[in-house]
């Protein structure tokens, strides 16, 4: 074999193997949705479990059968709360009506909560949370509510740090032995919220990068988003969370990073 037939050969399988890649990101791992337990010890007085989902970006292929069988593995794991931490759309809200078809089969013993991302609020932010909260989803627009029978701890919604008006006065009016769960939509706050009432803060945002790479990492990441990619971090006794995220946005490919469901226990 001559060289210029060996490298035409490397080419042509170079451009196999490429197309096969691209072929599994957008139609195999997209979909691929992990479960992902994780434990972590907050000092509560009864365990709590809790599914997070975040980063749906629904409008842009409007996956209704996808997003079904997520909510049935959802509801297969039976947790106390369903946890949203925003990006329900990516550019419309004209079939908001049948993402709320699907999200209102999610079952939780104590409910379901959400915040807003980036793209709800360039959306339309008071749309959005208004039809969360009529679907029995309600939204934490710097709010925080009491976690049931769990003395003196909250669940603590944030605005958008890149695209709302974040405040943390809810979390400043609770007594300083309160203890917070935060959702809020993007993980790099984290360097912020530094409130010695927060307990744990629960982000989506950067869907891990959505395209991972040997040696180099995500692909591309997004504002607010580029300093806790994934999973758990802690900062003395704070922690956070980040999930991978549901949904894809712009290049809807999923490589080395597949899709997440959270299932947090929470002792």
């Amino acid at each position: 074999m001559n060289r210029r037939t060996f490298v035409k050969r490397c080419l042509v399988a170079s451009a196999v193997g490429l197309g096969t890649g691209a072929g599994y990101a957008r139609f195999v791992e997209r979909h691929a949705v992990e479960v992902v337990p994780v434990e972590i010890e907050l000092g509560l007085s009864e365990p709590l479990t809790a599914a997070v989902l975040g980063d749906i970006h629904f409008d842009p292929l409007y996956e209704i059968d996808y997003l079904e069988d997520v909510v049935a593995r959802v509801n297969s794991l039976a947790p106390h709360l369903v946890l949203y931490t925003g990006d329900f759309l990516s550019k419309a809200a004209d079939r908001l009506p049948d993402l709320l078809t699907v999200l209102r089969r999610a079952r939780a013993a104590v409910g379901s909560f959400a915040v807003l991302g980036n793209h709800d609020h360039w959306i339309d932010a008071d749309r959005v949370a208004a039809a969360l909260t009529a679907s029995d989803i309600p939204v934490l627009r710097n709010r925080s509510v009491p976690l049931p029978e769990r003395k003196d701890w909250y669940l603590t919604g944030l605005e958008s740090y890149w695209a709302g008006v974040p405040s943390t006065a809810s979390i400043a009016s609770t007594p300083p032995h309160a203890r917070h769960v935060v959702l809020v939509h993007e993980p790099d706050a984290f360097d912020l919220l530094t409130d010695p009432r927060i307990a744990l803060q629960l982000s989506g945002h950067t869907h891990g990068g959505q395209v991972r790479l040997p040696l180099r990492g995500a692909v591309s990441l997004p504002s607010w988003g580029k300093k806790y990619q994934m999973g758990l971090y802690a900062r003395g006794a704070r922690r956070l969370y980040v999930n991978r995220g549901i949904g894809t946005v712009k290049r809807h490919y999923r490589l080395n990073c597949p899709p997440e469901i959270t299932l947090l226990k929470l002792t």
